[in-house]
């Protein structure tokens, strides 16, 4: 059996990829949410729902006699990455890892880079009174929280689940602050949403072009607003395969597989 753990759009269509050509292997998806569960289904596979430890991996390894993951979670998900390629250490299976490209950036004056979410709030409450964030709700509490936020109006945009909502009103958030809505976006509803919060900072992480970081990027810098860009967690690769294309991941299991 194959398993992909799959979090982001295009894990998903590699996950579909994968239930196509893999033929008579079998194929079990899982995700973190009941939502990205209702996704996945379409992939043609079954999907699993849960966050999952190393001995929740290792024994799922062992029970579906797992012989290849893939690892499609998002870019910046490293524990994800960092427990599953632990896992599959443990119980000697083969491991993937599938990582869509950075977007290059831009030459602009009012970009910056940080390595986390904390020197990312640092910088914010130094660059302005009004942030934009659009890294989510994993990190909300480190934005939230940091006392060089305490008194800034801060903007979070974030999926519209009941759960995420949830936890933003928790963290203070009212209903001005919180844009509930799923991306990507376009470059002229990007541009609209920092236009019209007037934002001065907008803080973003590097998702790549299937996450809307060109648009992101391109109507903040028009609005001519400071840009902080969480750079993406190094990981060491050597002792594991990596690769950027959904084709390459195929192109491996064909190769170790003996499929033509």
């Amino acid at each position: 059996m194959i398993w992909v753990i799959a979090g982001t759009k295009d894990g998903r269509e590699l996950a579909s990829r994968v239930a196509e050509e893999a033929g008579s292997e079998q194929v079990v998806i899982t995700v973190v949410s009941s939502y990205g569960k209702l996704l996945a289904q379409q992939a043609g596979a079954d999907v699993i729902v849960g966050r999952l430890t190393q001995s929740d991996m290792e024994r799922m390894i062992a029970d579906k006699d797992i012989r290849l993951v893939v690892d499609a979670s998002h870019p910046y998900a490293a524990i994800v990455s960092e427990t599953a390629r632990a896992a599959c250490r443990a119980a000697g299976v083969q491991y993937v890892r599938y990582e869509r490209p950075e977007t290059p950036l831009p030459q602009y004056a009012k970009l910056h880079h940080v390595d986390d979410e904390e020197s990312a709030a640092r910088l914010a409450g130094e660059l302005g009174e009004r942030i934009y964030l659009t890294t989510g709700s994993k990190t909300l509490a480190t934005f939230l929280q940091s006392p060089a936020l305490q008194g800034k109006e801060v903007w979070s945009r974030v999926l519209p689940t009941t759960e995420v909502v949830q936890l933003c009103e928790n963290l203070g958030l009212t209903p001005k602050y919180i844009v509930g809505i799923q991306g990507p976006f376009s470059y002229e509803m990007n541009r609209a949403m920092f236009h019209d919060t007037e934002a001065q900072v907008v803080v973003m992480k590097n998702s790549g072009l299937v996450g809307g970081t060109d648009t992101k990027l391109q109507a903040a810098m028009d609005e001519e607003l400071d840009i902080i860009v969480i750079d993406r967690p190094p990981t060491a690769t050597e002792d594991f395969v990596k690769v950027g294309a959904i084709d390459d991941v195929m192109k491996y299991w064909r190769k170790h597989n003996g499929v033509h």
